[in-house]
């Protein structure tokens, strides 16, 4: 990204700036960095939603959506994310860009979402009990519900199995269990821990003047830093001692394979991770894929099946819906393809629409406001530097040796299925 810049404006604050005139609109977007932790995991999935139900100033999300209203129809969100072995609280305001109006917005919006962050509506020492209960409903309700979503439920089961012991298994959006012995002063006590100790990360993005937006943030932005808390570059190294097999059965039309891989590549080996990634593309990674050809065109042994590869831990999971009777029959397939790749069956068409399908999917961040943004908050967690164009020129100048050494050590670790 052209004229892209990040600067230190405290202590553990970064702004990064991505100009961009091709949109009408400005994102201002705050990510709150945490380690994946098992004691505070429901806790922080809670807080943007508790957050955003009301402040100090704005006390209830009624008069929060009147003032999004009155600043021309800004957009105010929050989220929490699991990123690698990182968990993310996510805030962000999307206003118009003042080139399009007769009054100066922006400087309003960034208030608007310091209010939500820095200055909670506090009750007796916590924050709003009624808003709370209603948030933990919520809450229990998400997580409860991804059971009703077969194929992400078993990728999550296969995860949780895979990675026992590792924080990389623990839920981001948090456990019911917890959700009882959270009050509204517990987690108020809690936020303010979140805001002293987490690195802060503040992106915009959109049509703006880049002094003023600087001025703006230094301004508005109120954080009270204390001992910032290390959160270290994900360990993405295991061997594997034996490959884990689970069956698991539901009342479901349709069996969910799941075939969870370790690939051992350092992802700041940007040429070895990069070419691991096209090494995944050409696998299972559209129509013209290994996997696709081959186990569901000419086979007919699925309905879907692809590869993607979870960066920071270095991990390729394979994700297939097939009937149970077809299940010997397509993991000795997957396993098939799988080597075939590794042994060098790689044509230069396959390379070359990988390439074009990796850098296809770079060239259309763009396309929409945030998505760029989104990109470089995971590039900050990974500990990555790499830009847009630096990664597509990396891509253009992959070899298909290089491929076959980035997936030569890729291990089978675990196989779950769900079915009948």
């Amino acid at each position: 990204m052209k004229n892209l810049k990040t600067i230190e404006i405290g202590k553990n604050v970064n702004l990064t700036l991505i100009p961009e005139s091709k949109f009408k609109t400005n994102l201002v977007s705050v990510f709150i960095s945490r380690k994946l932790d098992r004691d505070e995991v429901t806790k922080n999935a809670l807080l943007p939603a508790v957050l955003k139900s009301g402040c100090s100033k704005y006390k209830t999300r009624s008069q929060l959506t009147d003032r999004e209203e009155e600043l021309y129809g800004a957009y105010l969100n929050t989220l929490i994310s699991k990123r690698g072995e990182n968990q993310i609280l996510g805030f962000s305001i999307l206003s118009v860009s003042q080139k399009y109006l007769d009054e100066k917005i922006l400087g309003q919006s960034i208030e608007l979402l310091n209010e939500v962050i820095n200055n909670p509506l506090v009750v007796d020492g916590g924050f709003n009990e009624e808003y709370l209960k209603i948030e933990k409903e919520i809450r229990k309700d998400i997580i409860t519900g991804i059971i009703n979503d077969k194929a992400n439920y078993a990728i999550k089961r296969a995860k949780e199995i895979m990675f026992e012991g590792e924080s990389y298994s623990i839920s981001g959006s948090g456990y019911v269990e917890d959700l009882d012995s959270i009050n509204g002063v517990n987690l108020y006590e809690h936020y303010k821990k979140v805001l002293k100790t987490s690195p802060i990360n503040i992106i915009v993005e959109g049509d703006f003047d880049e002094d003023e937006v600087v001025d703006l943030i230094k301004q508005k932005f109120t954080f009270e830093r204390g001992d910032i808390i290390d959160i270290p570059k994900n360990e993405y190294y295991k061997e594997v001692q034996s490959v884990k097999e689970i069956h698991e059965t539901m009342d479901i039309a349709q069996g969910k394979l799941v075939m969870g891989y370790r690939c051992n590549v350092d992802y700041l080996d940007k040429q070895k991770y990069y070419s691991l990634l096209l090494g995944s593309r050409i696998l299972g990674g559209g129509a013209d894929s290994k996997l696709f050809v081959n186990v569901r065109e000419k086979e007919s042994l699925c309905y879907t099946i692809y590869s993607t590869i979870q960066k920071n831990k270095s991990v390729m999971l394979i994700c297939s819906g097939i009937e149970a009777e077809n299940y010997d029959k397509t993991v000795s397939l997957i396993k098939k393809q799988l080597q075939n790749l590794k042994d060098g069956d790689i044509t230069e068409t396959e390379i070359s629409n990988a390439k074009i399908g990796f850098i296809d999917s770079l060239n259309s961040l763009n396309d929409e406001i945030g998505r760029v943004s989104d990109f470089y908050i995971s590039q900050y967690i990974a500990k990555d530097d790499s830009s847009i164009e630096e990664i597509k020129e990396i891509i253009n100048n992959v070899t298909k040796e290089d491929i076959i050494e980035a997936v030569k050590n890729i291990e089978l670790d675990t196989i779950y299925f769900l079915s009948k």
